[in-house]
This record gives structure tokens, sequence and C-alpha cells, in this order.
């Protein structure tokens, strides 16, 4: 079995519409810097999977999660969390979902960081239509056209990656590789949760690494 079919953590419905897209930090910071992401990022109270947090699975706390993480050495700043799972599990039709992330838009970010592709089906892959709706659902948020972008591939291997990277090194933007992560299980919440896809998720050393590979080149975009 690959790593990401451990992952049976559901990718619709982790959070409500409502909720797909939130802020934190300082509304009247200069600086404005967007989490792109799914249930790594921000997964809502699911008992019935024994997860009862509100925040990145599976840290153990939201302080731990790599976004809060990561806004920590940041500082000063206003941030946004853009919750895409819904549109991971369907991007053939990435389009129906983009007004869900009008809020998201709106919020204007100067830095954005993308962590998703682990939701898309990686057992039927149509790679060019892929990176065709990631490129929209992408420059849909980016309404400022920064061309400050750190991108990164997935958790768990997915043949996916290939479109990412294709998309980075077209922009000139940097590319953080985490795939090897998913492979270890000392970077796992294994034995903190009963539910399997739950426990395959990052635990705090997990995201405790992810921060640190996402801030290499993040700290050089930060002004």
């Amino acid at each position: 079995m690959n790593e990401i079919d451990k992952n049976t953590v559901e990718g619709k419905n982790q959070l409500k519409d409502s909720d797909s897209v939130r802020f934190f930090g300082n509304p009247e910071s200069k600086t404005r810097i967007m989490f792109m992401g799914n249930s790594i990022t921000l997964h809502g109270y699911l008992p019935k999977i024994g997860w009862y947090g509100e925040w990145g699975m599976a840290a153990s706390c939201a302080e731990k999660d790599y976004v809060h993480l990561l806004a920590e050495k940041i500082g000063d700043a206003y941030f946004c969390i853009c919750q895409v799972a819904d549109w991971e599990s369907d991007y053939r039709n990435g389009e129906n979902y983009l007004d869900a992330y009008a809020s998201a838009r709106a919020f204007g970010a100067d830095i954005i960081i993308t962590r998703f592709i682990e939701n898309m089906d990686h057992n039927n892959v149509d790679f060019e239509l892929f990176k065709e709706k990631y490129i929209q659902l992408l420059d849909y948020v980016n309404s400022k056209n920064t061309e400050k972008i750190v991108f990164s591939t997935g958790f768990w291997k997915h043949p996916g990656d290939v479109c990412i990277e294709q998309i980075a090194k077209e922009r000139g933007c940097p590319l953080v590789y985490l795939g090897d992560l998913g492979d270890m299980d000392e970077m796992k919440a294994i034995g903190l949760f009963e539910h399997d896809g739950v426990a395959n998720h990052p635990g705090d050393k997990g995201m405790a690494t992810v921060a640190e590979r996402l801030w290499v080149p993040l700290k050089e975009m930060i002004v």
C-alpha cells in the first residue's frame, strides 16, 4: 500500500462551506499572508473519526500545526487560511468552487503558501487538466498577482506533484519537497488516534518539520 492510501480521511466536507476561509492575526498589518491547504492546514471538529480539533490535522493543538508555527516565526502580519479540500476532491469541476473563496481573493495576499494536493485522486490523474485547474484556482485567489508564492509537494508522495513542480518552475517560485516525510512514521501521529486516517497525518514533529522546510524560502519573502 502506498502511504497516501493510508489517508482515509474524507476530502469532502472537512469544514462547513462558510468556514473554508478564515482570518487571524493583525488586520492592520502591512503584511498579508495566505495559506492554501487541506486537512493538514485546517480540519474542523469531527467526533465520528475521533478528531476534536479545529486546526491542522493531527497536531496536538493549534499552536503546533505548521500554520501557527510559521505565524509565530513571521510575527506581525494578517493571515488568511483558504481551505480547498472540496476543490481538490473535485478539481475537474474546480471552477464551481471559486465563489467559496471570494473572501480569500478579497484578502489581497502579499505572500501565498500552497500546501495541498493530497485529496486529488491519485489513481486516475489527468495531469494536464489538474495543472490547468490548479493555476485557475491560484490565479483566482491571487488578486494582487503577487510573485511571492511558496509551492510545496504532498506530505504523502503524489503523482500529481510533478504538476506543482512544473508550475513552480514556470513561475520562478520556490518549491518545497515534503514527500519523504509521509514515508516516516515518526513524522505522523501514529498511536495517538484510533482512526488510521487521522493517525497518518503529520503529528507535532511532522508539523514542525513542514514548517521548518517552508520557512527556508518564506523568510526571504518577508519584508
